[in-house]
């Protein structure tokens, strides 16, 4: 260990540059200061501006606030820096309001034109870089995203008023009156920020901290196992049916900290008999997991037991053979076939319980193994421990859902007094309101109260800068040493290898793993010498706070030490670990090499989400190098072609995959490698055509058909052609489409056998012809279309067999065949599911309940449709959404909605003008009946003329003959019988020719009330 890593745990963390630090910043500002300084002399004005600065010096401090910057009429300051506390967020905003009310009394002027200054300000939470400051930055200087996201509420608070972040304050909002709260969109935050505005506090201002002090001897340690007896007798339940009847499956769901883990391990104990086998495993969400992580654990955990069966044991030995312990195989199908006849292996011996933890991280491969196993029908109870998740992202439709509840009022009053015997009932009721219910927060509570901390008023919160304030006031209260240990345990991962951290350990400093002994924030792992951070959140917390030229040094390090095992079986993962730290420790060519080395084995096990992750990070690091030599810019574009069949089945899955493809084409063109450029262009036309921009994927797909011909490659060519025409039957032009879809099944049907790669495309390009067929109206092709592509795709459950049910589903929606349409819509869903592709989830529910709508008029089936509609927009998705706006122009029309139906129809409009014209038609009708219904005739014409023109830009018979039902719907309603007969008879016609038997009824139906 080098001398400044051994002086850093010797004597505490080095700071290389300034301090990271978890603080609260308010930002405060006169308000109209310039109209003020305008009215006024300069000498009036510089006296209100002191008499403000004298009131900041004096008000900010006493609520255990430092002055950062004073600068002209606003002021910067910090809670939380020099001694941390978990209501840092309250205290800011208690000192904006008294700093309000202080400058309130001073006036602008004189006389009756005196003008009451007022005051506005923002408070944020969150870590930051604390830099010394000088006479132009002021005494700190703050960096980092916090004090711009305070001064930016600030600047939208109004006068009088404090804005501040709900997950700064946390469970102490109820101390104030809040006015009103609203979502805010802040540049370089994921989701929009929640921001409460403050004009008053439910209680007196207090003029100190008043803290009230607690010396109970608390035991360390984890909560009583309180308030979860109903969840594991259902568990127990569960298991007793799995003995002897079909598989069990239940989800543990429940936000972070409310004790998913403790119920499955106590679940577990409670099971510890001869006739059952407990294997349990869990999930990463960081880079070190490796694919299949919590089925290997299962496997090392069921070879470590001695009373394996010979059955199990000649398994296992066929596994190690296998060398699964990192995944070395070959064929990634024969890994997963392996670990499924072992687990089966074992339900035949005996009862089987599969505990998985944080299954919302868990890899495809693992999911499809856990499919696989659910499917074999063996005698499994399989129970998965997950955070709150969409239908899109559970993937699990057949399990039993149990959801963990908060812990109620008795419960949680249990739990205090496990951990505060003898508290003040007042603080017991303090600490109740404030946790909500959350195991996490009553032990964080309770540390904070017993270590003299002000327990007050407040409500329940989960914002994370709140919970990251706990975690950095609990750590002010360690030793250097016990907080050293931590921050190093805390580069190693969610899982410390003992081992590895005494090789991080210099004989002459304290011992990290003496100093991590004891410590609440770990416990001991399943795995033998190591241990875990009790939560992942206060270990992310920890791991934020660890200087970055430190933590930087300490990844490298962590890296070197694992070189050694690259070539050890009984060492799994660690190609992604060497990936993660390389990474993490900015050794940029070493890392783009493991990342893709970890990429490559991820998608041959079909973990495509593992995958992604890791050709993102060789990227990253590829770009880092000081050089790209033109081999290297043609590896980084095999890396992003390689990135490019992770998100086949959802290219929305990558946000930046349009820019990555881009950037591809821009260093095939510096190389000069037109194949290359040719594989760029086409992805690019890929990326385009999955977002629904069929326009810009016809333009890249053409170019990349040039580029591949010209470089003689005819597979890429094939493959090019293909996705040409889908683009163009998605932009609605049949007959430059049609040709190029036959061509491409036609090319490959010879040589395509059922389930084969060739087949996978031949069957989505059959789904697309037959959707364009639908459109047109040739139902009975487009049925031929679709069993023939099911057909070649062999496995009912592929991925692709998601988007085929969908396009089905949308033809049987065109042919008014609404229950056969829902049906395939939810199928298309739940395969999707299974294939975590987000978006066909998502479209194949909102496509169901389109059909859900149409033959019940349900409004549960419209708000699905709306809300996976929505969904699917605010992730940049937009492929076909045309249909989902028509429909929803029609229900919401239906329901009486006529403003949500006009921003409906402003959305398909503008999917029109993308060239997604296909429920375009749909929408103005529904548009033409509400005028006629208003009596607005001219309207209405005018709305059919658009539905007319939309039918004829595709050719459409159906349109054309729907378009003419709805024609006479609306004569029908003026009072023109004539004009309304004349119209059903053209539909009609047209409905009895293609099938339509819903709409021919309809028709039908209309033709009687006119006689």
């Amino acid at each position: 260990m080098d001398d400044r890593i051994t002086d850093t745990l010797q004597r505490g963390i080095h700071r290389s540059v300034g301090q990271r630090a978890y603080v609260t910043v308010l930002f405060s500002d006169v308000s109209g200061s310039s109209e003020h300084a305008e009215q006024l002399e300069a000498e009036e004005y510089a006296r209100l501006l002191e008499r403000f600065r004298e009131f900041a010096r004096e008000i900010v401090p006493r609520h255990g606030g430092s002055i950062a910057r004073l600068q002209g009429d606003g002021v910067l300051a910090l809670f939380g820096h020099t001694q941390p506390r978990e209501d840092d967020g309250r205290r800011a905003t208690e000192a904006a309001l008294e700093l309000h009310a202080a400058v309130a009394g001073l006036r602008a002027g004189a006389g009756a034109h005196a003008k009451p200054l007022r005051m506005h300000s923002g408070v944020h939470g969150g870590l930051v870089l604390l830099l010394a400051g000088d006479i132009e930055r002021g005494r700190y200087d703050v960096v980092g995203e916090v004090p711009n996201t305070a001064a930016r509420l600030c600047a939208l608070a109004e006068p009088g008023e404090v804005a501040v972040s709900d997950e700064s304050l946390g469970p102490r909002a109820a101390h104030f009156v809040v006015t009103k709260r609203g979502a805010l969109r802040i540049r370089g935050r994921c989701d929009p920020l929640t921001v409460l505005r403050i004009c008053s506090s439910q209680a007196p201002l207090q003029a100190g901290t008043g803290a009230r002090r607690f010396d109970a001897a608390i035991a360390r340690g984890t909560l009583p196992f309180i308030g979860r007896e109903g969840i594991i007798e259902e568990l127990l339940a569960g298991a007793a049916r799995s003995a002897n009847g079909p598989a069990e499956a239940v989800v543990l769901v429940g936000e972070p900290g409310i004790g998913k883990t403790r119920t499955m391990t106590e679940f577990a104990a409670r099971l510890r008999v001869p006739d059952v086998t407990v294997l349990q495993g869990h999930c990463e969400s960081y880079l070190t997991a490796q694919p299949l992580q919590p089925f290997l654990q299962c496997v090392r955990a069921l070879a470590e037991r001695d009373d394996a069966r010979p059955a199990v044991a000649d398994a296992l030995q066929g596994l190690s053979r296998m060398r699964m312990g990192s995944i070395t195989v070959s064929d990634a199908a024969a890994a997963r076939a392996a670990l499924l006849e072992l687990l089966c292996t074992q339900a035949r011996l005996g009862r089987l319980v599969l505990l998985l933890d944080d299954w919302q991280w868990a890899d495809d491969a693992s999911r499809a193994l856990l499919q696989a196993l659910w499917s074999s029908a063996e005698r499994i109870l399989v129970v998965l421990a997950v955070r709150p998740l969409s239908p899109e992202e559970l993937a699990f439709p057949e399990a039993h859902v149990l959801h963990l509840a908060p812990l109620d009022a008795t419960q949680c009053v249990r739990a205090i007094a496990s951990c505060l015997p003898g508290a003040d009932p007042l603080v017991v009721d303090e600490i109740v309101a404030q946790s909500g219910g959350t195991p996490l927060f009553i032990e964080e509570l309770c540390h904070a109260s017993a270590a003299g901390a002000e327990i007050s008023p407040a409500r329940h919160g989960r914002g994370l800068s709140w919970l990251n304030a706990l975690v950095a006031s609990r750590l002010s209260r360690l030793s250097t040493n016990q907080v050293d240990a931590l921050q190093v345990a805390s580069v190693l991962g969610p899982v410390v290898d003992l081992g590895l951290l005494e090789q991080l350990q210099d004989k002459r400093a304290p011992s990290l793993a003496a100093s991590l002994d004891g410590l609440d924030f770990v416990i001991p792992a399943e795995q033998e010498g190591a241990i875990r951070f009790r939560h992942l959140l206060t270990r992310d917390a920890i791991y934020a706070t660890v200087d970055l030229e430190l933590r930087r040094e300490l990844h490298r390090r962590v890296a070197m030490a694992l070189l050694p095992h690259l070539k050890r079986d009984d060492a799994p993962g660690v190609i992604e670990a060497l990936a993660h730290h390389f990474d993490a420790g900015g050794m940029a060519a070493e890392a783009a090499y493991y990342a893709e080395a970890a990429g490559n084995r991820s998608l041959a096990a079909m973990a495509l989400d593992r995958a992604r992750q890791h050709y993102l990070t060789a990227l990253r690091n590829l770009d880092a190098l000081p050089v790209l030599s033109d081999a290297t810019r043609l590896r980084w574009c095999e890396i992003a072609q390689k990135l490019g069949q992770t998100c086949v089945f959802d290219v929305l899955d990558v946000e930046q995959l349009l820019v990555l493809f881009q950037r591809a084409a821009t260093l095939a063109r510096e190389v000069g490698n037109q194949n290359t450029l040719a594989r760029a262009e086409y992805w690019l036309g890929y990326v385009y055509y999955g977002r629904g921009q069929p326009r810009h994927a016809v333009r890249h797909c053409e170019t990349a058909l040039q580029l591949a011909q010209a470089s003689q490659d005819g597979r890429l060519a094939a493959q090019v052609q293909a996705t040409l025409g889908q683009s163009l039957a998605s932009a609605s032009c049949y007959e430059r489409a049609m040709p190029l879809l036959l061509e491409a099944v036609e090319s490959k049907r010879k040589h395509s056998r059922s389930g084969s790669g060739a087949a996978i495309g031949s069957a989505y390009t059959l789904g697309r012809i037959g959707y364009t067929l639908g459109d047109l109206g040739r139902f009975d092709e487009a049925t031929a279309a679709f069993e023939e592509s099911l057909t070649l795709l062999g496995d009912p459950l592929h991925a692709v067999g998601a988007s085929i049910r969908e396009l089905q589903c949308a033809v049987h929606l065109w042919q008014g065949r609404w229950a056969e349409a829902s049906e395939a819509g939810r199928t298309g869903a739940a395969i999707a599911q299974r294939c975590r592709s987000r978006f066909n989830s998502a479209m194949g529910r909102a496509l169901a309940a389109c059909g859900d709508w149409a033959e019940h008029g349900d409004d549960d089936a419209l708000h699905v449709l709306r809300e996976a509609t929505h969904w699917i927009e605010m992730r940049g998705g937009a492929v076909s959404t045309s249909l989902n706006y028509g429909w929803l122009v029609e229900a919401t029309l239906a329901r009486g909605l006529e403003d949500e139906a006009r921003a409906h129809m402003a959305r398909l409009l503008l999917r029109a003008r993308a060239q997604d014209h296909h429920g375009e038609a749909q929408g103005w009708r529904a548009m033409a009946l509400a005028a006629a219904r208003r009596g607005d005739k001219r309207r209405a014409a005018r709305c059919l003329t658009a539905a007319a023109r939309a039918a004829g830009l595709r050719g459409s018979l159906r349109e054309t003959a729907v378009n003419a039902l709805a024609t006479a719907e609306v004569a029908a309603i003026a009072g023109d019988r004539a004009v309304a007969q004349r119209q059903l008879e053209v539909a009609a016609c047209g409905f009895e020719a293609m099938k339509m038997r819903w709409h021919l009824q309809r028709a039908g139906a209309l033709a009687a009330g006119l006689r």
